[in-house]
């Protein structure tokens, strides 16, 4: 005959303590993502930036190589430097997500020195 926690009134207790401390645990050590739309903000920003530089230098080398009568060297040369410097403004806006002031992140469970 198994023991259930509705015989003793010591193991309703336990498992009232343990279902706290579980709770307790999870809300301190595995936060859940916030649904505020940061991360959709962030990636149409990422977007944006890429797009805005690639459009931006290939309309500059275009606008050189028009005003010079060249072959489309400008345009490409920055084409190029418009796709470059894109990422590298993706990398930027990547490497600052998620350690704003007030990031909560993951903790480390105390250590017990017993």
């Amino acid at each position: 005959m198994a023991i259930t926690p509705d015989d003793d009134p010591k193991l309703q207790q336990l498992d009232k303590d343990l279902k706290a401390a579980r709770a307790e645990y999870e809300k301190d050590y595995n936060p859940k993502p916030s649904d505020d739309g940061e991360n959709v903000g962030v990636g149409a920003r990422a977007g944006v930036e890429l797009v805005g530089a690639i459009i931006g230098g290939a309309l500059l080398g275009y606008g050189i190589d028009h005003f010079f009568d060249t072959s489309p060297i400008f345009f490409l040369i920055f084409t190029v430097l418009g796709i470059i410097t894109g990422f590298y403004n993706i990398y930027k806006i990547t490497m600052n997500f998620g350690t704003s002031v007030g990031f909560k992140g993951l903790k480390t469970p105390p250590k017990d020195a017993k």
